[in-house]
């Protein structure tokens, strides 16, 4: 949820003097001006109901739910207030439908069971799948009848049949099922994980589920949750709980189609024949001398080593995984592969031990690396292209010796990927207002710093590609290169044979460059070329691991840069973070108590206040789980601390001034710290407290 601005509180003051009509006016014209948010939308419907505006507040709440993103516990909330109100107009029959939305979107909200009791549950109930289909006029029931039968003639599944038909919105009809069964609905996401422990440690056999029409989803705590077409077929969930061992069975409906898919998409994933196809369509150069000493080494067959390799890559490319963990176990029982998603490892699967070996020594045939070396690290990299989708995926390999005689490996994922826009970063407005005018500078220094994996190359590529025009020159040195542009000439630094930052920026300055990056100012060398660049007309990005933007500057002037240049070359310094969003399908809205939001102040510090309403009566979102995303996150976004070189910043720069003072003074000029910038994204719910804690270390 967006917290509403300041702007946003006259509605709100008008509300509290009373003046209701006033106050419809005023927010009206807010919710029309496009700020649609929760804040907004609860004080309008208040303030109709104030009026006694049963109707209205009916036809606009509809038409607010289809324009807004509001989460369902949001969406719930609002449709409970309207079945207050109705219920007090004495219009049960209104009233019943809108408790009736609200038990569906939220069955735990805050007395919505006592007023179901009231008003007779049971009454509220669809007669059939499709009801509410038909009490929104989108289909009839003499329709219904043709069209089953029609369905039927056809030997076609009849959800596809109407959703073809009507030309339904599939969200619409599932919308309809979940009315039905009192269960939630789940559509296909070709990025929902696969169980595989409930599908290997069961046996479950994917055509018996296709035919049984139902499939293991997830599991939440102590339930596990399943996937069903019919969640009333109570024999089907007696087998279920048979097969399982337990009662605490969670149904949730799906499309039949949908559940055919998620089975395929489950077992590709568990190392189907589908997958094993496609991971033989990958090509890789390999050593066929090495290649065919493995066979003799192993006993295990050469193909079929060859085919797990090329399956377990290719699943981590699909799933966006940035690294691979291969983990034999010292006591030979299995061998563990993990992928590092948003920032996380999870575990993909366990091979049987016997394999960890030939596994590993495929691994090193396909990077060129020793493959009877087991005692030292080794290092190498893999290229594979998959052909029938046009990539070239490019694969980090390190190889460290662990106890008993085993390895280690770690790959990372350098899929070749195209430039965010700077717009998609996670910047607050005023953050990327900042940085888009120090990018579209002639000349200077910009730094972007952060620790591994904090998405430092992508913001520099997103800068890059704002200025990229034909009219520029732009030099690349970078180890690796992860994200490749057209106009831009890239160079791979390779320290083994000489070619090191410090090296490839000198020739840059003989190559007629307008703007130039350097992956990272790893040496004092690197840093006093950058600037020495800067100062001469050329704009240059670069990186550094510092934990924030005003210790930046004392790390530079650890490396003996010159005050007085270093001050004069600076434009500004982005300290960033990633960290992971909440699933907007299932993120739960909750008011925190007062001690919380005095906590939240406290942390923030001077100007909480400008960025919450007046009345501090506030929402805050956790993390809850679904079918969509399993652990209640999903995706990451960046949290930024910018801070621009001022002509304070700049005299403090000369003056060799403590950390402590430039932040100080950068505080003064307007930067916002990581944890504020976080903060902020807490408040306007893409993120929970738990992520912040996480990032910032409060």
């Amino acid at each position: 949820m967006t917290v509403a601005p300041t702007s946003q509180l006259q509605g709100e003051t008008l509300f509290r003097q009373g003046r209701f009509q006033d106050a419809v006016q005023s927010l009206q014209d807010e919710y029309r001006g496009g700020r649609k948010t929760f804040a907004v939308i609860t004080l309008l419907i208040q303030s109709m109901r104030a009026l006694g505006q049963h109707r209205e507040m009916a036809d606009f709440l509809a038409k607010a739910v289809m324009e807004s993103s509001l989460s369902m516990p949001e969406q719930a909330a609002l449709y409970y207030q309207l079945g207050q109100s109705l219920f007090q107009a004495k219009d049960m029959t209104q009233a019943k439908q809108a408790f009736w939305q609200a038990h569906r979107l939220n069955p735990n909200h805050p007395g919505l069971a006592e007023k179901l009791k009231v008003i007779g549950q049971r009454e509220l109930r669809p007669q059939h799948r499709y009801s509410l289909l038909v009490s929104r006029n989108l289909l009839t029931e003499d329709q219904l009848a043709e069209m089953t039968q029609a369905a039927k003639e056809a030997s076609e599944d009849l959800d596809q049949y109407l959703l073809r038909g009507l030309k339904l919105d599939k969200a619409v009809l599932g919308e309809s099922l979940a009315a039905f069964y009192e269960v939630p609905f789940v559509a296909f996401d070709p990025n929902i994980d696969a169980p595989f422990e409930l599908l290997e440690k069961r046996k479950l056999d994917p055509d018996y589920l296709k035919r049984s029409g139902w499939t293991p989803l997830a599991v939440d705590g102590n339930s596990i949750i399943v996937l069903m077409a019919n969640p009333f077929d109570h024999a089907r969930l007696d087998e279920i709980r048979f097969i399982f061992g337990t009662s605490r069975i969670e149904p949730k409906v799906a499309l039949a189609l949908d559940i055919q898919g998620f089975i395929d998409l489950f077992y590709r994933s568990l190392g189907s024949e589908e997958l094993m196809e496609l991971g033989d369509s990958m090509e890789a150069q390999t050593d066929d001398e090495a290649e065919a000493g493995l066979d003799e080494e192993t006993g295990v067959s050469d193909s079929e080593v060859v085919r797990l390799v090329n399956a377990l890559l290719v699943e981590a490319w699909r799933r966006n995984a940035s690294d691979i963990h291969i983990e034999p176990d010292p006591q030979n029982r299995f061998c563990t592969v993990r992928f590092r998603i948003d920032g996380s490892c999870h575990e993909f699967r366990k091979i049987r031990a016997g394999m960890a070996k030939p596994l590993i020594s495929r691994i090193k045939i396909m990077a060129h690396l020793n493959i009877a070396e087991r005692r030292l690290p080794q290092d190498g990299k893999i290229k594979m292209r998959l052909p029938e989708l046009g990539k070239i995926v490019e694969f980090r390999v390190a190889i460290l010796p662990t106890i008993e005689n085993h390895e280690d490996v770690v790959l990372r994922v350098l899929a070749s990927g195209k430039p965010l826009p700077l717009e998609r970063l996670g910047m607050s407005d005023e953050n990327l207002a900042k940085f888009k005018s120090s990018v579209y500078k002639p000349y200077g220094l910009i730094i972007v710093v952060g620790p591994t994996g904090s998405g430092k190359t992508t913001t520099l590529h997103s800068a890059i590609s704002y200025i990229n025009t034909p009219e520029r020159k732009i030099w690349t040195a970078e180890d690796p290169v992860e994200i490749t542009q057209e106009g831009l000439r890239q160079v791979q630094i390779n320290p083994k044979i000489g070619l090191d930052f410090a090296t490839t920026l000198r020739s840059f300055l003989r190559a007629d460059p307008d703007v130039i990056m350097i992956g990272e100012m790893r040496d004092a060398e690197t840093a006093h070329i950058g600037v020495q660049a800067s100062l001469t007309g050329h704009l240059v990005f670069s990186t550094l691991h510092t934990n924030s933007a005003p210790e930046t500057i004392t790390r530079l002037l650890d490396m003996d840069l010159d005050p007085f240049n270093f001050a004069d070359s600076l434009l500004c310094v982005v300290a960033q973070r990633l960290i992971k969003t909440l699933c907007s399908h299932c993120k739960e809205a909750y008011g925190p108590d007062q001690q919380e939001v005095d906590d939240l102040a406290r942390e923030f510090g001077p100007g909480f206040d400008q960025y919450i309403p007046m009345s501090r009566d506030i929402s805050l979102y956790r993390a809850k789980g679904c079918g969509q995303c399993n652990h209640g996150y999903r995706g990451r976004t960046g949290v930024h601390e910018l801070m621009t070189s001022s002509t304070q910043i700049k005299n403090l720069i000369k003056r060799r001034s403590h950390t402590e003072e430039i932040r100080d003074q950068a505080v003064a000029d307007g930067m916002l710290a990581l944890k504020q910038d976080a903060l902020l994204k807490v408040l306007q719910g893409f993120t929970d407290m738990a992520q912040v804690r996480l990032v910032s270390g409060w």
